[in-house]
């Protein structure tokens, strides 16, 4: 206990001696905590997805691989057949199985509360697949028509309260449902996570007829319970036979995805999965690996830097009797006591960070202070790096020969500073890989974002509420809204121009008249639908009234005329369900899915889906805000019980940006600090070979060397080092950024420039670090230097 006392004396007093380096030696390593502790606690929220589910291992998601114009693209979407198929034929080995509609939100109204809020349709087993947790009534999924199961947050937004069994709701201002049960809201951490009621899919067929036989109508999610996971091969083989059969068009695949890999390995190509989200957690757990390792070679380079201003210390400790082993132990004292400071301050640094990290991963991390996991965690992690980053210091101060350490005399050895500074070139190694990838991830950002979308997204309005009553007095309102001069104009659609409406096969044309036909985009539009968004025409003309014919007409983007081979407009005719289309125009491709994947070929109608999505196109002289209370109102005359809620078009296009824009903000931000890290490493070698060749210089100045001649010769080795981590790094970004990009169908290409701008910055950077230390000792009075010899 004595020597424990001791050595925390010594280390404390040693800290206080020199506070400069101290100070920089903890800073250091706080920087190097905080990027570790933020990226765990991202990279754990990752990991924590879906696992509260009671069945989390069993529950699988039903997908289909289908050949598209040659490709293969595996989708979440299937038909309502298939998942009846699995509830009769595959009972026994999926036994819970449910199928559930695309989660939208709907206009809600009890007495005069209206909000909005997202559902879906659902049969089979969905709450007991998905562990709906009761709290009033029956949250089983409902049966009976007109029966709903609400969340606790919803019951509470619209009664104060969740003793609500037997109340009505009203829906989209018709439907009027009974409250059958309400369950806990579910975790953020959650798939499903949002959801607020569950719908009768009895409700949904009955909307929709004819849907409940056809197995082309592939919109629906599909999930089972498999317990036996050796028996997945098999049923994909199966359910690959029967889906066969029936969508002979797209040559179906069926993929059993487990719910282990929904979150991480949502990414898919050529029917294979290539990863998803896991391949950023990756990076960012590399990212923290690198940055605790610069951090820890920073706290040892200082250290032993500073080794001379300490060596009459050890050479009295040892000749008073202190032997090795007690040396060793107080300088690992001395390591951890800085590297528990470090981990405190890193503690505040994260604190203040987590703010700015959780607004752009759209996410909410926390430290968990009242996890005792945490304390237990931080205390070995402090403890492990503590020994590990002061060992290597410790066993340098220590071997000093007693005699030459009191006389001033250490011989630090070539082997001891050639492992320094290969030290450094494995900081800047980091540091420059760090700088390339960050660069390719902002420049393959920049390239996305300026990819040619088609249309004209500034003043586009997408309004999301749902109501009959307006798609009913469409054209009414429009004629209204024009007049008032709060619209250029506006459209009614199967969807909006920037949300891809459905994929359908069966089409043909001359030179493409196969049994199957072939698969294409399609969307239905009105005669507005071009001159509201600003579609650009490259041949032809839009929809009209004044054409009677444009009933069987169609206009196709150029992904679809390069598809069918389309010249001239009057060389082919696009033919479907029997019907031969005219194609009357032929537009530039426009961004409808994500901006990351290629165009897929498209055809526009006037009459082949229901229309009820409305765009609007403002009037670009008005003040937006009041424009949009005034737009409000309008539709409120027209149905008193919508709930007006719309979306900016570029903003839902941004969207799409969210985890590049997250990635490319921390590799931007834990780069800069993984630079910072690597100078601090470079400042403490420059210190130690300068203080070691301060008598040198003293001698060359006092022979006539130059001040700049000596800055040279201090400098010229930091920059062969730095060259030397320029030749490691750069291959390696190279084949591993590459790698990554060929996820990407639209894509940049890697060129020499990257690596001359970074070669070219860490040089800089270099030289700036160095020359601090090298033009002080260059400009030192010799008489100075060499009084002490």
């Amino acid at each position: 206990m004595a020597m424990i006392k001791l050595f925390l004396k010594t280390a404390l007093r040693n800290l206080k001696r020199s506070p400069l380096n101290t100070t920089i030696n903890i800073l250091g390593l706080a920087l190097g905590f905080t990027v570790a502790l933020v990226s765990t606690l991202w990279i754990l929220k990752q990991f924590s997805f879906d696992k509260h589910y009671s069945n989390y291992k069993n529950i699988y998601q039903v997908m289909i691989t289908g050949t598209f114009n040659d490709e293969k693209s595996t989708d979440r979407s299937t038909p309502i057949p298939l998942a009846k198929t699995i509830a009769s034929d595959f009972n026994n080995e999926m036994p819970d199985a449910t199928l559930v509609s695309n989660m939208e939100s709907n206009n809600i109204k009890v007495g005069d509360k209206k909000l909005n809020a997202p559902g879906l349709y659902a049969m089979g087993k969905f709450s007991d697949l998905f562990s709906l947790e009761s709290l009033q009534g029956d949250s089983a999924t409902p049966i009976s028509p007109s029966t709903i199961i609400i969340s606790e947050s919803l019951a509470k937004r619209l009664f104060d309260k969740t003793d609500v069994i037997g109340k009505t709701i009203q829906l989209n201002g018709e439907e009027q449902y009974n409250i059958q049960g309400v369950y806990k809201d579910i975790p953020e951490n959650n798939t499903f996570y949002g959801l607020d009621y569950v719908l009768p899919f009895v409700d949904y067929l009955d909307r929709n007829k004819g849907i409940e036989e056809s197995w082309s109508n592939c919109y629906f999610s599909t999930f089972a319970r498999i317990d036996n996971p050796t028996l997945v091969p098999s049923l994909e083989n199966k359910l690959t036979n029967i889906i066969n059969k029936k969508l002979t068009d797209i040559k179906p695949e069926v993929l059993l995805h487990p719910m282990s890999k929904w979150h991480l390995y949502d990414a898919f190509k050529n029917g294979k999965n290539i990863g998803g989200r896991i391949q950023y957690v990756w990076m960012f757990t590399w990212i923290s690996v690198f940055i605790i390792l610069l951090a820890s070679i920073n706290f040892i380079n200082l250290s032993t830097a500073r080794s001379l201003k300490r060596g009459k210390e050890i050479g009295v400790l040892k000749s008073v009797g202190v032997n090795r082993r007690q040396l060793i132990a107080g300088f690992l004292v001395e390591s951890t006591l800085a590297v528990s400071c470090a981990f405190l301050i890193a503690v505040l640094f994260a604190t203040l960070f987590l703010p700015w990290v959780n607004t752009i991963t759209h996410t909410t991390l926390h430290i968990p202070f009242d996890r005792i996991q945490f304390y237990l965690y931080s205390f070995l992690g402090i403890l492990t790096i503590g020994v590990l980053a002061g060992l290597y210091p410790a066993l340098f101060l220590s071997s000093f020969n007693p005699i030459l350490a009191l006389k001033g005399k250490m011989n630090i050895g070539k082997n001891r500073f050639s492992a320094r500074k290969g030290m450094v070139v494995v900081q800047f190694a980091i540091s420059i890989f760090l700088m390339i990838a960050t660069y390719l991830v902002i420049k393959q950002l920049h390239y996305t974002k300026d990819r040619p979308i088609g249309y004209k997204s500034s003043n586009l309005v997408n309004i999301n509420s749902n109501s009959e009553l307006i798609s009913k007095n469409f054209e009414v309102l429009r004629k209204v809204l024009i007049d008032q001069r709060l619209i250029q104009d506006a459209s009614l659609a199967s969807n909006y121009v920037n949300h891809l409406s459905l994929t359908g096969g069966g089409f043909n044309w001359q030179g493409n008249e196969t049994k199957e036909g072939s698969i294409m985009g399609i969307f239905t539009v009105d005669e507005n639908f071009a001159s509201t968004v600003h579609w650009n025409f490259l041949k032809g003309r839009n929809f009209s009234k004044d054409f009677r014919t444009d009933s069987t007409g169609v206009i196709i983007n150029e992904a679809a005329a390069k598809f069918m081979g389309v010249t001239e407009l009057t060389s082919k005719q696009l033919s479907k369900r029997g019907v031969n289309y005219t194609i009357i125009g032929i537009i530039q491709n426009t961004l409808s899915e994500s901006p990351f994947k290629s165009i897929t070929p498209t055809a526009y109608f006037l009459d082949f889906l229901p229309k009820n999505k409305i765009t609007l196109r403002l009037n670009e002289q008005q003040d937006i805000s009041q424009t949009m209370k005034a737009i409000a109102q309008q539709f409120n005359r027209f149905d008193p019980d919508l709930i007006f809620d719309y979306a900016f078009t570029d903003k839902e296009y941004a969207k799409q940006f969210e985890q590049m824009e997250m990635i490319k903000s921390l590799t931007s931000t834990f780069t800069g600090l993984a630079i910072l890290i690597s100078c601090l490493g470079l400042y403490a070698l420059v210190a130690f070979l300068t203080e070691q060749r301060e008598k040198e210089i003293g001698i060359r100045k006092v022979l006539g060397a130059s001040e700049i001649g000596l800055w040279k010769l201090l400098s010229i080795e930091y920059v062969w080092l730095t060259w030397i981590a320029f030749l490691v790094a750069a291959p390696l970004a190279y084949l591993l950024m590459e790698t990554w990009l060929d996820n990407y169908v639209y894509r940049i290409t890697i060129t020499w420039t990257v690596f001359t701008l970074t070669g070219l910055t860490a040089l800089g950077i270099t030289l700036i670090t160095v020359s601090y230390h090298a033009i002080k000792a260059a400009l030192a009075n010799p008489a100075i230097t060499l009084r002490n010899e």
